[in-house]
């Protein structure tokens, strides 16, 4: 209000006067995702590229992993040197066949907006009944995602 007056007060000021008034700090309210993210664990997966350059063949390696959020665990899905979406979704593929039955207790694969996750990866996971979820907000990765909450909560 003071600034639509033409007054600028500094943040430090406001600081004071909010303790003086003993008026708590402003706390994060969005918890959306991270109660999501604690909701669902055990039903979720997270999928994402790590890349590592060979200082052999001077190439880069792209490594696709997806983890089980409740338990952490990893699936190293395969490693080459060019991602494109038709390795990606048949890396997907295998992973399914090789979750066998416990691919029907997962319910959410998250992943981020890569170019190598195309609508056929989607409908691959949609076929084995897994919805893939892509967070509005960037945070780098999709394990950081399915780490400690949004961009604002951070534990």
């Amino acid at each position: 209000m003071l600034l639509k007056l033409g007054h600028r007060v500094g943040a430090s000021t406001i600081r004071r006067v909010l303790r003086a008034l003993r008026i708590p700090p402003r706390r994060c309210t969005d918890t959306s995702w991270r109660q999501f993210l604690h909701a669902q664990a055990a039903t979720m997966l997270a999928a994402d590229f790590s890349h590592v350059d060979c200082a052999v063949t001077l190439q880069r390696l792209s490594c696709l992993f997806v983890r089980e959020v409740g338990s952490r665990y990893v699936h190293i899905l395969g490693i080459t040197t060019h991602t494109d979406a038709s390795w990606t979704t048949q890396q997907i593929r295998n992973l399914l066949m090789d979750l066998g039955n416990r691919a029907k207790d997962f319910r959410f694969l998250v992943r981020d907006r890569a170019g190598q996750f195309t609508a056929s990866f989607d409908a691959v996971l949609a076929s084995a009944g897994i919805e893939a979820v892509k967070p509005s907000f960037s945070t780098g990765d999709s394990f950081r995602q399915t780490g400690s909450g949004g961009p604002c909560c951070r534990a």
